[in-house]
């Protein structure tokens, strides 16, 4: 008896409960590889290895009515085949996380930059070219014309693989900005870095543009177009194309819309 370890020293050993080893052996994944006249359980010590290729393969996602069925078919030939095979769906996942982390450290810079900008008022900067892939917004007269063309431009990206730590924007006509019109807005969009295959870009040019911030969410915005326009008027601009709305301050970082900080620029050449 001393080559085995009963149940509970062989858990220690692994890292576990005596709880999960007792149903790894319900489910026929880890037995114990010998039962006392005592009715103890004792595991060898050359089962802690397989203990830990299985929990390997747990964290991998892969159910425990897969591996059972592997172990009742087991051969050389059958796991190196399974390694081959977790092998390319790991790889898969150390892309996708690495595409993940990516996204939540350009979130958290974007926050950052956000913030520093949100007090800045209404300035002129140039600002790059930029890309913008964008699909058709409704008249937004009601809630449902607002989230409807919303979420269809939500999986339009989530369809083309498009991954952005952007907020979604809107694009709105000069005209009826200025003029509180529901139906000013034409389009969302979601900025991306470089153009994605298959999908039609729609290219912001690179220019001067008047920007205001608005930190009191969505009530009081076409108080907010009209006062980026006065001013334009009072520096003898030229406002052409749309107006850009982007939200700065969402509510993952902050609490209800009418704490929402909000950027609308527009492309600006002296009169």
């Amino acid at each position: 008896m001393k080559r085995y370890l009963t149940t509970g020293a062989f858990a220690q050993l692994c890292g576990t409960t005596k709880h999960t080893l007792i149903h790894y052996d319900r489910m026929g994944v880890l037995s114990p590889a010998l039962t006392g006249e005592n009715g103890y359980r004792y595991y060898s010590p050359v089962q802690i290895e397989v203990f830990h290729v299985i929990e390997t393969l747990r964290e991998l996602d892969m159910p425990l009515a897969d591996i059972r069925a592997y172990l009742d078919r087991r051969s050389p030939e059958e796991f190196a085949a399974l390694m081959e095979r977790e092998t390319e769906q790991l790889n898969g996942k150390l892309a996708r996380l690495r595409q993940m982390r990516d996204l939540v450290r350009q979130k958290g810079m974007l926050t950052r930059r956000a913030m520093e900008e949100a007090g800045r008022g209404i300035t002129l900067e140039e600002e790059p070219e930029i890309y913008l892939v964008r699909t058709p917004a409704l008249p937004m007269t009601d809630d449902w014309n607002i989230a409807a063309p919303l979420a269809e431009h939500v999986r339009f990206c989530q369809r083309h693989g498009i991954v952005s730590p952007y907020p979604v924007g809107s694009m709105a006509t000069r005209e009826g900005a200025g003029a509180g019109d529901p139906a000013s807005y034409t389009h969302y969009y979601t900025r991306v870095e470089k153009k994605p295959r298959g999908v039609e870009v729609y290219v912001r040019p690179a220019g001067t543009y008047l920007i205001g911030r608005y930190v009191e969410g969505y009530q009081g915005l076409p108080a907010a177009y009209r006062r980026l326009l006065d001013y334009g008027e009072e520096q003898g601009l030229t406002l052409s194309g749309p107006f850009f709305e982007d939200v700065l301050l969402d509510e993952l970082s902050v609490r209800g819309y009418e704490h929402y900080v909000l950027r609308l620029s527009i492309l600006a050449r002296p009169g």
